[in-house]
């Protein structure tokens, strides 16, 4: 982790974050224009949608397009095979942008794969914005958008443990103690309101930014001392970063309910 940063880096690191947030000004710039033209031209202000089932036509929906000026980088983790109701969700409800980027794995150990994607994020691109979003988590449309409106560290939205059919609470928690270098918490019993700040919470649906993730390091997640994301989380109090829950938005967890 980098806690203590000498001024050679601290000072490396300012200017990197002025540098990405000069091109995000001049990429926005640039996008706002090209989508102004686009619409001049007679580009569609909407597009249609269609789930088809075993024959059955399902879904059809008609959509505004909401156009995204900046730019994420879409982390999706596997470590089984993706299926295929999170295909058909993500391209309905992802409201992808051109200009947006996708890093995935491909049956790779969890904790592996999402340090594959955090580590291409903060080495590999100079995108703001991660967004980590897991293979068996359906997420409401506009959902990316919502999230960045905050302008917060990291933000995300929370969904029910799927292993407990018999007790499927949220898998948000509150910090408890640190025992012998483990960190213990606590599961919420039901959801809240509003954006609350949070100890810790599933990473199977989180907007992390740049900064956050330049400020954690390199392969964070680890389930040698508990869960990948907990120990992710308790990383975060430890650089008194915080971590925000939108609950209003409402993740399905496959094998607990579907949107």
């Amino acid at each position: 982790m980098k806690k203590n940063l000498n001024p050679l880096t601290r000072e490396r690191n300012d200017m990197t974050r002025k540098r990405h947030k000069s091109k995000l000004e001049k990429a926005e710039e640039a996008h706002e224009e090209v989508t102004k033209q686009a619409f001049e031209k007679g580009a569609p202000k909407s597009r249609l949608r269609r789930h088809v089932l075993d024959g059955d036509e399902v879904y059809k929906e008609k959509q505004d397009v909401m156009v995204r000026y900046t730019p994420i980088l879409w982390g999706i983790p596997a470590d089984e095979v993706m299926f295929s109701k999170f295909h058909t969700h993500f391209i309905r409800n992802s409201n992808m942008m051109p200009w947006d980027d996708y890093v995935s794995t491909e049956s790779t150990y969890l904790p592996d794969a999402r340090n594959e994607i955090h580590n291409s994020f903060i080495n590999d691109s100079d995108y703001p914005y991660l967004m980590m979003i897991d293979s068996d988590v359906m997420f409401p449309r506009l959902m990316v958008e919502r999230l960045m409106s905050y302008k917060l560290p990291i933000v995300g939205g929370w969904y029910k443990n799927k292993h407990w059919a018999h007790d499927p609470h949220p898998i948000v928690y509150d910090y408890l103690l640190t025992f012998n270098d483990r960190s213990k918490f606590k599961h919420r019993d039901n959801p809240g309101e509003g954006l609350e700040r949070v100890d810790a919470m599933g990473a199977g649906c989180w907007l992390i930014s740049r900064e956050c993730a330049e400020a954690v390091g390199e392969s964070p997640y680890d389930t040698a001392k508990g869960g990948e994301d907990l120990r992710f989380s308790k990383q975060l109090m430890d650089l008194n970063i915080p971590m925000h829950v939108d609950w209003d938005i409402e993740c399905a967890h496959i094998g607990v309910s579907s949107i």
